[in-house]
């Protein structure tokens, strides 16, 4: 039987999923139902004090008799709201203070903290899915990918990945999960990047979970978190230091060595520079003509 179950939670993942959820919410359902047990521990002594024997139901007990009857009352009619009209007929008959008092609990404990252990459930439940979808697909994935790489052996090139991406399987399994073909054709290069050795830049050869988180990081549906700005920051780092450390050298080599050729003296106006010793020096007719 407890296979049997096993079975079934496998063949439902949205029943998995719910069970989760409620497990890992364990902790937040707890506290919320402390919460609400001190509040009501807090109203029945405080209505005990009050009435006491005075606010009685139609058998003729006492609503309030001692400090556990008071917090059923309150537990029966004022968070589950099993039948509260009585109850407010009875401590409207004492004082109508009694009743703005018992709304009061009903706005803390049904209203606020009921409502509250909703939202927490939902949210976990919801982070859960999430999270079990993401799983859900990334197997989907792998097993299909499996399929489209069958016989293949060692890491995966640039060159079988572009063969891939021109499969229609691949391009139909990208459309199931919602990454997009062209994306993937214009990062092939940043892909398969490698260390740069000199002034090149060497391809390097990807494993096959490596393809799968590619295939998965670069789905529409993603957003941006830290993690990816570290990654573009470390790469643009890594990129300035490359360029600055060629810069460097550059100048650290200096420029070649350049023929300066004479220039003999113009006679027009007697202007022109002739060489002397390896410099370039002005005539005077040239500086007469400048003046």
């Amino acid at each position: 039987r407890m296979a049997r179950m096993a079975r079934l939670l496998r063949a439902m993942p949205e029943l998995l999923m719910l069970v989760k959820g409620i497990v890992k919410a364990t902790r937040s359902v707890v506290t919320a139902l402390f919460l609400l047990a001190s509040i009501t521990y807090v109203f029945g002594i405080a209505f005990r004090q009050l009435l006491g024997q005075l606010a009685i139901d139609a058998h003729g007990r006492p609503y309030f008799g001692t400090v556990l009857v008071a917090m059923h009352t309150f537990i029966l009619n004022g968070v589950l709201m099993a039948d509260p009209g009585p109850l407010v007929k009875a401590l409207k008959k004492e004082s109508l203070l009694y009743v703005f008092v018992l709304y009061l609990f009903i706005m803390l404990a049904t209203l606020t903290v009921m409502n509250m252990l909703i939202g927490v459930l939902c949210e976990v439940v919801s982070s859960v899915a999430a999270a079990e979808n993401e799983q859900l697909t990334a197997s989907y994935v792998q097993s299909r990918l499996r399929t489209l790489l069958q016989g293949h052996q060692g890491n995966i090139t640039k060159e079988d990945f572009m063969q891939l991406l021109g499969s229609p399987e691949f391009c139909r399994l990208m459309e199931e999960v919602g990454a997009d073909v062209i994306n993937l054709v214009d990062n092939s290069d940043f892909i398969f990047a490698g260390s740069p050795c000199g002034d090149v830049i060497e391809e390097r050869s990807i494993s096959f979970r490596e393809l799968v988180d590619v295939v998965l990081s670069l789905r529409g549906c993603n957003t941006a978190t830290v993690k990816d700005i570290i990654s573009v920051r470390k790469t643009l780092g890594e990129t300035f230091q490359r360029l600055r450390e060629e810069a460097n050298t550059s100048q650290a080599r200096g420029p070649g060595p350049s023929r300066r050729p004479s220039m003999s003296s113009s006679r027009h106006g007697g202007g022109g520079c002739v060489e002397r010793n390896g410099h370039l020096c002005t005539c005077s007719g040239a500086a007469e003509q400048l003046v």
